[in-house]
């Protein structure tokens, strides 16, 4: 059975409707032709097929009995997200263990029998995240290849083939800034042709892209090369994971999604041009939205801009957009109270069905707003969403509890309710006749042997190109060592973003600034830092974003900066400073130019600053550390050595080696003084067992180095690379932290 990507979104709501009591209606949009080829049938993102949690699916079971019928298997393996389905492969993210010990996991099991076919790894580093809560996310499988995207708390994000081989990573947080928080969401990649879109909030350099802000980033799914980076909104209250919805209306290629700081907005996915926003609420829009026809449903668990009321679902008119990322207004079709912090609606036909925080099953009429039932499941409800497929709902509480339901505009009838081992966080899956549900106790397999039935998913279809109107330059974003060559691509594209064709880049026109070379389009740099990348061609220009970072071995005492702010009072620290210039100041301490970490905002109390390169290993990390304080409260001061935080904290009187808070944290005593200069030496050394040894020593810097290390931790699961940087903590911004002689040099 053949059918186009969007042929399958209108098949899956007939389906549904026709499978189901309530009334049908023309859900989607007209169908677009894709061009032949082989698709992959299953469930390939977290949203499924029609991209609001419902499949054509039919035949699917009524009730179970776990360990019995219909319970095909299980695999034990924590997970809070949704496994995705394609060509006899169940995909998932998983997490394991506790302490140093633990890992996160991408799983690759054999759709039938859920054995193991694969799996891949990691050790968390440099994040907030707490109490295991990994894996609040899913991948995602391109229906054009087949291959695997998947994030991981820390930010890597990964290419994999089906058979697990890697294609190639992005360490988000050591190339553009990607922030972690303690609720550790994930989300979803979101394939749009061959662009990989990921949503989280980033701070790395820049006016534009330098203050933490809620982002999306487009990456080319052969190469991971930043395609476009955008900032649609303002500053974000919440880390939000809304993950998009996309179609296409008048030619262009649109997505829709909420941000941290309670905007929906949408987006070109081509180019990454914000077409407008909404201010939908106070905080963070964590769930994503419904597209029904010309309209765009939404729902969040926040305040209200309008009301001390918490919570709203509200249906908007598309189609009169701004055009420009501005503001859109009165276009609000109804509204109604439902709360839901982050679990989404799901919409079959004409009716949206809506699991929200109080543990309720809510049927809302889609084109009225009524609210026509609403059935008690569980006394809260947090991310897991209903899966619609069959005339029935299948729907995970956060307290474990499943059940299958047959909705009607009456009413719920229950047909089964059992109650699985572990939290239910994620959305159910389907394919095959099969329901996956993942908790934090192990994957569930539910329904029938049987292959078939699933929709066939196409690749995106691409459009015929206008005439060129706009240059794009890929990469759009890179970091790179001084020693690199980087070539650049350049891209003509249509009106809609369409790709027209690529440019000899000899007959580009190239401006940067002098100490960067851009021979041919190949651009190499003669110093550290950061610069615009200017091309053009035929009237047409485009920009790029460079930073440099230096070659190992890394010295800097500062005393070459220039006091340039405030009538020569200070200067910003080195550009390529990741996120440094709003939190660090190169400043005059005793006679000699000092880092400082800034004081006026008290929301940059804490910060790790990365410097180096994120393939860098195999070195060691040297600085001075001079802290303020009181007998009551003190700063901290430190260094990042390969993924490893290696920090004097003040208040606690220790040296401590962390990966991670809650996993990796080891710290020995040392007693240490206000206004006192002191030195730290770290050093990390690779075992070939894949186990690591993070040294550090630390003495009075006017005193003799000492012979033994001060700190020793073994790591089971070792890093291997990673970028070096510097941290300082300065606790309600009254003290600060001053660092001098910062060095990283290679341990051979």
């Amino acid at each position: 059975m053949k059918r186009s990507y969007w042929s399958s979104l209108f098949l899956v709501a007939l389906a549904a409707q026709a499978a189901s009591s309530v009334h049908a209606t023309t859900q989607a949009k007209a169908a677009v032709t894709t061009p032949a080829g082989e698709g992959l049938t299953g469930w390939l993102n977290w949203r499924g097929p029609a991209q609001n949690g419902s499949s054509p699916e039919t035949d699917l079971f009524d009730t179970l009995t776990l360990d019995g019928e219909h319970h095909l298997w299980s695999y034990p393996l924590a997970g809070r997200g949704t496994p995705v389905i394609a060509h006899g492969r169940v995909y998932t993210l998983a997490y394991e263990s506790e302490g140093p010990e633990h890992e996160e996991v991408l799983l690759c099991l054999d759709e039938d029998t859920g054995e193991l076919l694969w799996e891949k790894r990691w050790s968390d580093y440099l994040t907030d995240v707490i109490y295991t809560r990994y894996a609040i996310g899913s991948p995602t499988v391109d229906p054009a290849t087949g291959n695997v995207f998947a994030m991981t708390g820390a930010g890597l994000l990964h290419a994999f083939t089906p058979d697990g081989e890697l294609l190639w990573e992005v360490p988000m947080m050591e190339t553009l800034g990607r922030l972690s928080f303690p609720n550790g969401r994930v989300g979803a990649p979101l394939i749009v042709g061959d662009l990989v879109i990921i949503h989280f909030i980033f701070a790395a350099w820049g006016r534009d892209f330098g203050p933490a802000r809620d982002r999306f980033f487009a990456f080319d799914k052969s190469t991971g090369q930043v395609v476009w980076g955008c900032t649609p909104g303002g500053p974000p209250k919440d880390s939000s994971f809304s993950m998009p919805v996309v179609e296409r209306r008048g030619g262009r290629t649109l997505f829709y999604a909420g941000l941290g700081g309670g905007h929906l907005v949408c987006v070109d996915a081509m180019t990454g041009d914000p077409v407008w926003r909404y201010p939908f609420s106070i905080g963070g829009i964590n769930s994503s939205a419904l597209l029904y026809g010309d309209n765009l449903i939404a729902i969040h668990g926040k305040e209200n801009l309008d009301s001390s009321v918490i919570g709203r679902m509200a249906s908007l008119k598309l189609g009169q957009a701004p055009d420009d990322g501005g503001v859109l207004a009165g276009v609000e079709n109804w509204r109604q109270d439902l709360v839901a912090f982050t679990s989404s609606p799901t919409l079959v036909g004409k009716r949206v069905y809506a699991t929200t925080l109080t543990g309720d099953l809510n049927c809302v009429d889609a084109d009225t707003g009524k609210v026509l039932w609403h059935q008690k499941l569980g006394p809260d409800q947090l991310h897991a969403s209903p899966l619609a497929a069959d005339g029935k709902l299948y729907v995970p509480m956060t307290n474990g509890s499943f059940y299958v339901i047959r909705p009607s505009d009456t009413g719920a009838e229950i047909l089964d309710h059992e109650q699985l081992a572990g939290s239910c966080l994620g959305a159910p899956a389907v394919a095959n006749g099969r329901v996956y549900v993942h908790t934090t106790d192990r994957l569930y397999c539910f329904g029938e042997r049987r292959d078939g039935g699933a929709p066939t998913w196409e690749p995106w279809p691409k459009l015929k190109p206008g005439p060129p109107v706009r240059l794009q330059l890929v990469p759009a974003d890179v970091t790179f060592r001084q020693s690199e060559r980087v070539p650049f691509e350049v891209r003509r594209l249509d009106a809609n973003g369409t790709l027209v064709d690529v440019v000899d880049p000899a007959k580009v026109a190239f401006k940067a600034p002098p100490f960067i070379g851009t021979d041919g389009g190949v651009i190499t740099a003669k110093k550290a830092g950061v610069a615009p990348l200017t091309a053009t061609y035929d009237g047409l220009t485009a920009d790029a974003r460079l930073r440099m970072v230096p070659d190992l071995p890394i010295a800097d005492d500062f005393e070459a900066t220039t006091f340039d702010q405030d009538d020569g009072a200070w200067a910003y620290p080195p550009g390529h400073w990741l996120g440094g210039r709003e939190k660090w100041m190169i400043a005059e301490h005793d006679g000699k130019k000092v880092a400082a970490r800034k004081m006026e905002n008290p929301l940059f109390q804490r910060t790790m600053t990365l410097i180096g390169h994120p393939d860098d290993s195999n070195y060691t990390v040297s600085v001075d550390i001079k802290a303020d304080g009181n007998r009551r409260s003190m700063a901290d001061g430190g260094v990042v050595n390969q993924r490893y935080l290696i920090r004097l904290r003040g208040n606690y009187q220790e040296l401590e080696v962390s990966s991670n808070e809650e996993h990796l944290k080891v710290g020995v005593p040392y007693k240490w003084k206000v206004g006192t200069w002191y030195r730290l030496v770290t050093r990390v050394d690779l075992q070939d067992d894949g186990t690591a040894t993070v040294r550090a020593k630390v003495w009075p810097r006017d005193e003799a180095e000492p012979a033994d290390w001060t700190i020793e931790v073994e790591d089971p699961h070792g890093h291997t690379h990673g970028a070096a940087g510097i941290y300082g903590f300065t606790p309600q911004s009254r003290f600060t932290v001053l660092l001098d002689n910062f060095t990283v040099t290679p341990n051979d």
